[in-house]
């Protein structure tokens, strides 16, 4: 085992922790009810709201339904914003439509601006297959812009069921269109769970399936919707630690990370009454605070039950080659939806279908299937069958994730992800101690934080990490054709109690829990291109990183933790990794080597879609039951009334 060369003790107490504590519990004590949150949600986001033209519809759907008048230039700017066909416009639509069936309820809008709302819904481009050219880009194809086009354009259908749309349908054949790519939408997220599993857009998925159940004329489709819309809501109870969804994630953003304020933490404020409502562009608790959706008492109660030690292993998503075992044809235009809806655009078995529908409608996620269809073929020419079918790093295909959850901390990881593939957005594992006092690693991209892979979000190549309940392990591989030839972690000192570094080990506590993070490597602690002293980083294309969280309650002081942590056997050779955990026993694990707990062999995928105390459903289960102390829901996709 290598020790870093230098032992250092660093203890940073900070003036003010009475404040820090109160901030702490602000965000994780449930205040108040539904409809007081609900109530106080709607009065701050009126008047605090994002004024960025995307989402400044939402503020606008807030004042009218908090009796404020709206701001007409803003409503103009709207307006203009699903004019201009840009990307993400389908997030103001389906806000704009929100606000016009509950206009038809009880009117809000002015007359002088109700003949330019029909115009735009009507003149808006609802699918790929419009006929008209779009002369920006426009993002069709991830699984959350698929059905916030679906929603709005049956949403629009139901509006002006005789009215000719300007690409020549009318409003019936707008419904009948967005049906059935909705219908299948509804069926894959129930069955599989979402491919963009614990990501910030759950924020919009949220608001496109509240429409459906608020405003849908068929009940098929709303009580769908409905029962999706639970299951969202059961994801974030399992995988939050006080309001901060701080899981694994398929699709995750700096922001959503390193800021203290998780995209989906308004959400959680609002339905569980832990988090905040302190971030300007907030999509889902609009969407929730003006619908007739509740969520199930049985999930909130799961959310918040931090003082309960939760155990959650969860399977998400499908692998391509396993579609044709779920009825899935690889040769069917909208089968082929579900495979862009998970990026998985030039999967071998899918590439073929993609490029034709990328030909026929001149939607195009790539423009060189060609060449990667050409090293497909190579591959069998050389080996005789396909070798690496990992070649997208978009990619969101089957991922195994486990969460253990405890009064003091939650540790989050997807299983043996994709190893050694390239990455996108993929937030492979998190330790979380509290908002802002949380630990992962990565292999960086960019230095800019808005693009993806970046330097704190993603990684550029998918490490292999495996977990058992409060540890995790991780290891990179990194080829020798990358420009960055090291792995990093995230440990932002400042938003500990304290942190102590000792031979390869760096410490931290934060109130009553404790995080070790170890690095094969020898890692130096310093600050990012923000200023902040977070950044431990380890050179070296080949590293192993070990994660063992723990508590007082556990360990007693957080000097004890320390010692015995440093003083627990590590062994390695090259990418296997030997590991005595003083908590959960002899560990191993290797690139290409099982993981091991105890002697047993550890597995790495799960038979079930949800396996923990309240909830234990096969994968691909179309019947789910959620109970927590004696109280019970029952989602059945075949059932038509909820």
């Amino acid at each position: 085992m290598k020790y870093v060369m230098f032992a250092i003790l660093l203890a940073w107490l900070f003036a003010g922790p009475t404040q820090a504590r109160q901030r702490d519990e602000y965000w994780s004590h449930p205040r108040g009810t539904y409809e007081e949150r609900r109530t106080q949600f709607l009065d701050y986001y009126a008047e605090n709201g994002s004024g960025h033209p995307l989402y400044g519809v939402f503020r606008q759907a807030a004042r009218a339904a908090s009796g404020r008048p709206l701001e007409m230039d803003k409503m103009w700017e709207v307006i203009s914003v699903i004019k201009s066909n840009r990307d993400c416009n389908d997030f103001t639509l389906n806000c704009l439509l929100r606000m016009v069936y509950q206009d038809r309820r009880q009117p809000f809008f002015p007359e002088e601006i109700k003949g330019s709302i029909e115009e735009c819904i009507l003149d808006f481009k609802y699918w790929w297959d419009d006929g008209r050219r779009d002369t920006t880009y426009r993002c069709y194809h991830t699984e959350n812009h698929q059905a916030l086009y679906h929603t709005a354009e049956l949403l629009a259908g139901q509006l002006y069921k005789k009215a000719k749309f300007t690409n020549g349908m009318n409003g019936k054949q707008h419904m009948a269109h967005a049906k059935e790519r909705l219908m299948k939408w509804l069926e894959y997220r129930f069955r599989f769970g979402f491919s963009e599993w614990m990501s910030t857009y759950y924020e919009v998925e949220v608001l496109l399936l509240a429409n459906l159940y608020d405003f849908a004329e068929d009940k098929d489709i709303r009580s769908k919707a409905g029962m999706v819309l639970d299951l969202l809501m059961f994801d974030v109870a399992l995988n939050n630690y006080e309001g901060f969804l701080g899981s694994a994630s398929g699709r995750n953003y700096a922001h959503s990370i390193i800021m203290g304020a998780h995209n989906t933490a308004p959400l959680a404020k609002l339905v569980f009454g832990v988090g905040t409502y302190d971030r300007d562009e907030v999509i889902a608790p609009v969407a929730l605070a003006t619908s007739s959706y509740r969520c199930p008492e049985v999930i909130r109660k799961i959310a918040v039950d931090y003082d309960t030690p939760l155990l959650n292993r969860q399977r998400v998503s499908i692998n391509v080659e396993d579609a044709p075992s779920y009825g899935i044809s690889y040769e069917k235009e909208l089968d082929c939806h579900l495979f862009w809806g998970m990026q998985e655009f030039i999967h071998p078995l899918a590439i073929r279908m993609s490029k034709q529908i990328s030909e026929k409608y001149d939607v195009w996620p790539y423009r060189n299937y060609d060449e990667y269809i050409k090293k497909y073929d190579a591959q069998v020419a050389e080996h005789g069958k396909l070798v690496n079918m990992h070649l997208d790093r978009f990619a969101l295909s089957e991922a195994n994730i486990e969460t253990y959850r405890t009064p003091d901390y939650m540790l989050s990881c997807a299983l043996d992800y994709r190893k050694g593939a390239p990455g996108y957005q993929q937030h492979i594992w998190q330790a979380t101690l509290g908002n802002e006092a949380l630990v992962y690693t990565n292999h960086p991209g960019g230095k800019n934080l808005r693009w993806s892979p970046n330097y704190w979000a993603g990684n550029e190549i998918l490490p292999r990490a495996a977990q058992s309940k409060n540890v995790v392990i991780c290891l990179y591989n990194i080829p020798g054709n990358q420009k960055n030839d090291f792995s990093h972690a995230y440990f932002p000192v400042k938003a500990f109690d304290e942190v102590h570094i000792s031979g390869s080990w760096i410490f931290g506590r934060k109130d009553d829990g404790y995080v070790a993070l170890y690095s094969r490597n020898t890692a130096e602690l310093k600050a990012d291109d923000r200023g902040e002293i977070c950044d431990f980083l380890a050179k070296g294309r080949q590293n192993i990183w070990i994660c063992e969280t723990g508590s007082k309650s556990q360990w007693g002081s957080f000097s004890k933790f320390i010692e015995v942590i440093s003083a627990a056997l590590v062994q390695d050779n090259g990418l296997d990794i030997r590991y005595e955990s003083p908590s959960e026993g002899k560990m191993s694990y290797g690139w290409d080597a099982p993981f091991y707990v105890q002697g047993k062999e550890m597995p790495l995928r799960w038979e079930y879609r949800y396996d923990n105390p309240y909830c234990k459903a096969l994968f691909d289960s179309t019947f789910i039951e959620i109970e927590k102390d004696g109280e019970k829901i029952t989602l059945d996709y075949h059932q038509t009334e909820r």
